[in-house]
């Protein structure tokens, strides 16, 4: 393979992996806009430390506390505490984390209400000690839906889940589980004041004064010029799942980046015929 820079944006677990299994075929730089790799798992977990020491000893270089903002003809946009500059690369690896389905994505009609969130923002909105409220929602099952309700667990709020199948068990802990049922509208006078359910035809309004967005995972693409899969250089290493372990999570970066390397030779080939 050419030893032509490949930039990893994101230092994740995801993107770490990637880092790792890219060191020694090519010149590897990691960006990440979080000053330390780990993503959403803690910098000093045991996986994220192996991982970072071999990106370490294969000589990886790492942009972090840096922002990638634009991928276009080779070359990255970033922002970082050096300044605003263009990084030269042949391949862009995009491992930017997952978040969940806003509200437009799950078709949830109804005008923008106080009270509705995305789990993220809900996350660092009770970490912040901000109430969420007193009867919340949770939309989805997973991995953000267990981070809002354990972020809320000190809040006296009444919790409902809204799980997408029939007969779904819910990992942590609530106080009502509504399954089978999709939620297609919400209403309120300035905050969201109720959500309606529909299944086979059937509607039902419940009240709530929170509603917390956390299924239907999506991956984050956040860099102009690598958004939309094919794009132009770029592979996209980060799974999109409301669950998954981190060993799920670097095993499926491994395996797109294996992809990428298979390709690679033949590219290099015909760059140097038409040299």
């Amino acid at each position: 393979m050419s030893r032509n820079r490949i930039a990893v944006v994101g230092a994740g677990i995801a993107g770490v992996a990637a880092a790792a299994q890219l060191a020694g075929r090519a010149e590897v730089t990691v960006l990440d806009r979080l000053p330390v790799p780990g993503g959403v798992l803690p910098y000093d977990l045991p996986p994220v430390r192996e991982l970072r020491d071999r990106c370490h000893s294969a000589g990886v270089g790492w942009l972090l506390g840096t922002t990638a903002v634009r991928w276009e003809n080779g070359r990255l946009l970033t922002v970082g505490p050096s300044g605003i500059r263009w990084l030269d690369a042949a391949d862009v690896v995009f491992a930017g984390g997952c978040r969940p389905a806003t509200a437009a994505e799950l078709t949830l009609a109804g005008p923008r209400l106080a009270g509705v969130l995305a789990a993220p923002v809900a996350v660092h909105l009770a970490e912040a000690k901000v109430t969420m409220g007193r009867r919340v929602v949770i939309i989805g099952t997973g991995d953000w839906a267990r981070a809002a309700r354990d972020a809320i667990a000190h809040q006296r709020s009444r919790v409902t889940v809204i799980a997408a199948q029939a007969g779904q068990q819910v990992s942590f802990s609530h106080d009502a589980l509504i399954s089978g049922w999709s939620p297609v509208a919400v209403a309120g006078n300035g905050r969201v004041s109720t959500l309606t359910l529909q299944r086979a035809g059937k509607r039902h309004v419940l009240d709530c004064d929170a509603v917390i967005l956390a299924g239907s995972a999506r991956p984050l693409r956040n860099v102009d010029g690598a958004i939309t899969d094919p794009a132009d250089a770029v592979t996209f290493v980060q799974p999109a799942a409301d669950q998954g372990s981190w060993e799920q999570v670097a095993a499926a970066s491994r395996a797109a980046v294996a992809r990428l390397l298979s390709d690679q030779p033949d590219q290099v080939r015909r760059t140097e015929a038409e040299a």
